[in-house]
């Protein structure tokens, strides 16, 4: 990856970061409503972007990886230089 294409990929997880930001921390019920919201407008932008058999290997990846005792990958906003 070329330093203008990781410069837009830190850009784009960055963006991603930010908006959890936003998400209510104190009232359970309404982050869930919130991170639910959150998935379902990215996986729809996700579907229509990469096509139909891509996306939904890629959520059903994501759905198994929230089962309880299974591992997954904690994202973190990129290191600012």
């Amino acid at each position: 990856m070329n330093a203008k294409e990781k410069a837009a990929m830190d850009a784009g997880v960055q963006f991603g970061m930010n908006i959890l930001k936003l998400i209510p921390n104190d009232d359970k019920l309404a982050q869930e409503a919130h991170i639910t919201g959150v998935l379902i407008a990215f996986w729809g932008a996700l579907w229509g972007t990469f096509g139909t058999e891509y996306a939904r290997g890629f959520i059903e990846a994501q759905l198994r990886g929230m089962e309880p005792d299974v591992t997954h990958e904690r994202f973190v906003p990129p290191r600012v230089q």
